[in-house]
């Protein structure tokens, strides 16, 4: 099933230029759109924001060095190592299984979501488009890119539950911040 979804979504690449130029740009680069809702985060007036934009950079570190680590004891070949498919983008020799983009944006985009559902939201459509993006293009199955979004949601929500033991260093990023004239 997941190579069938795949195929539904790998099917158009390659065959609009427009939509392939958008699509890899996206798989290549859309993770640096979560600059957008963190700079949001960022310069809201209440701290409670600025710290959650910055325990999202942790949760996003966390689900990428999880990923790592599974990787290391589970490879998973990409699909254009085992299918024919329209390869959009170059070899990657890394594993698949899970995505390292999905889990950078879902990293992110549940602990923004956890905090304002309206940014959230935002964040959770980047986090989408990224996800599509990679398996368009030839470098993932959908299996890889929900792994990559439940490791992401998994480590935010941790992360949310642990906020408050976060706050002492959260507290004291905002207040240099705030002195350098950065917040």
């Amino acid at each position: 099933m997941d190579y069938q979804v795949f195929q539904l979504i790998n099917q158009f690449a390659g065959k609009s230029g427009i939509l392939d130029s958008i699509m890899i740009d996206l798989a290549k680069y859309g993770v640096l759109l979560m600059a957008l809702p963190l700079l949001y985060m960022w310069f809201r007036r209440d701290d409670s924001a600025k710290k959650v934009a910055l325990l999202s950079l942790l949760s996003m570190g966390i689900a990428l060095l999880i990923n790592q680590i599974i990787g290391h004891i589970y490879f998973r070949q990409r699909p254009f190592a085992v299918h024919d498919v329209t390869l959009l983008l170059s070899k990657s020799t890394d594993p698949s299984f899970p995505s390292d983009h999905s889990a950078f944006v879902f990293g992110i985009a549940w602990l923004l979501w956890m905090k304002d559902r309206k940014i959230g939201y935002f964040s959770l459509g980047i986090a989408l488009l990224v996800g599509i993006s990679r398996i368009f293009v030839g470098t993932h199955y959908p299996g890889d890119i929900l792994g990559g979004a439940v490791i992401g949601f998994f480590t935010s929500l941790a992360i949310w539950y642990l906020k408050d033991k976060f706050d002492p260093i959260t507290s004291f990023l905002v207040g240099i911040a705030r002195k350098l004239k950065l917040a």
